[in-house]
């Protein structure tokens, strides 16, 4: 007799499925829509029930591969794209959410709709919440609901891709027009030509060392390459003006961040771009421009782009100096390591330039 929790069937329709993968066919209609499922069912009455509801759905054909273990299933996903998996719980070698929580870390994009026979509310919230496409419990779910949350699972997977796809395109055409705007502050001032680019990459790269989400060092990375824009208001005989500026001059140059922050502020980016604009020059003592915040209240990626602004710009060329090289640029974060500087960012810094693992190069393109 079948096994408590699963299928009703008659004596008739409980064989065992055949153990070995196969495809079926048995919609009647030309014209349905063909999906490749695999089953991971152990009970061989529950799989051949499974089999033939979906069997007499004529507007859906559901080529159907057996598993009757996580092993098996595992198995039977590297070798073959499904799209979709159903997936009972109880298996002879897993049991209860750690079942889909394994399947799902070898399943990639497919989606898995439970298949069992505990009728929990809140193992089906659990599931859902895990990832789980849909929670059907047998017994109470036909072949008409059963072929219904594939068709329905399968269809929100290609949004999904669709929407990704999307997203990803203008991401990408956000990061080229960041790009655009950057280089027009460069191309009025060619010896900070590439510096912002330059900036970006390293903070990138310490936020990296440091385990920020990727999220994060998305936005930094905007930020790194807009972080001078407001220079663009500038006068460009004093950013270009070799020698040392006026105390006056200097006092306008100290404007950019605020002007770059006034910039960008209107602009809907999902990161905090322009307060890290603006706060690229504080300094955890209070020291810096243009506020005076001290420690906490300078956001955390400013505090990575006043670091990697220090180290780039003093290694590379300016107007009115040559480049002093990456000595002289770690002795000055060195030597106000916990004062100006924050303390685990100037360490982060550190290790990847003196272990070799990031270089100071010409970078192009984008981040994305």
């Amino acid at each position: 007799p079948p096994r408590k929790g699963s299928f009703s069937v008659c004596r008739s329709c409980h064989r065992p499925a055949r153990r070995d993968p196969r495809v079926l066919n048995r919609a009647s209609s030309a014209t349905a829509t063909r999906f490749g499922v695999l089953l991971v069912e152990d009970n061989p009455g529950d799989a051949r029930l499974v089999e033939l509801l979906l069997g007499e759905q004529n507007d859906v054909a559901i080529d159907l591969t057996f598993a009757v273990s996580l092993h098996q299933a595992t198995e039977r996903v590297s070798g073959r794209d499904f799209d979709a998996i159903l997936l009972d719980l109880s298996l002879p070698d897993s049991m209860g959410l750690d079942t889909l929580a394994r399947m799902m870390e070898t399943s990639g994009a497919v989606p898995i709709i439970v298949l069992t026979g505990l009728q929990s509310e809140e193992v089906a919230f659990d599931a859902m919440r895990s990832g789980a496409a849909d929670y059907l419990v047998k017994g109470r779910d036909d072949g008409r609901m059963i072929a219904r949350a594939v068709r329905y699972a399968v269809a929100r997977r290609e949004a999904e891709e669709r929407r990704l796809e999307a997203v990803a395109a203008v991401r990408q055409a956000l990061a080229q027009t960041v790009q655009a705007i950057a280089l027009t502050v460069e191309k009025r001032d060619p010896y900070t030509a590439g510096h912002q680019q330059r900036v970006a990459h390293f903070a990138t790269a310490v936020a990296e060392e440091l385990g920020l989400p990727a999220n994060d060092i998305e936005g930094l990375y905007f930020a790194g390459t807009l972080h001078d824009i407001g220079k663009i208001s500038l006068p460009q005989e004093i950013l270009t003006r070799p020698g040392r500026l006026m105390p006056l001059e200097y006092e306008l140059i100290k404007t950019h961040s605020v002007i770059g922050y006034e910039i960008v502020k209107e602009i809907s980016f999902p990161w905090p771009i322009a307060m890290m604009i603006r706060q690229h020059h504080e300094r955890m003592d209070g020291s810096g421009y243009p506020d005076g915040l001290k420690g906490e209240d300078i956001l955390f990626a400013a505090r990575i782009l006043a670091v990697a602004d220090v180290v780039e710009s003093m290694n590379a060329h300016r107007p009115y100096r040559p480049a002093l090289g990456l000595a002289a640029a770690l002795n000055e974060v060195h030597a106000h390591c916990g004062t100006k500087y924050d303390a685990t960012v100037v360490d982060a810094a550190t290790r990847l330039l003196q272990s070799g693992r990031y270089v100071f190069r010409e970078v192009t393109g984008t981040f994305l």
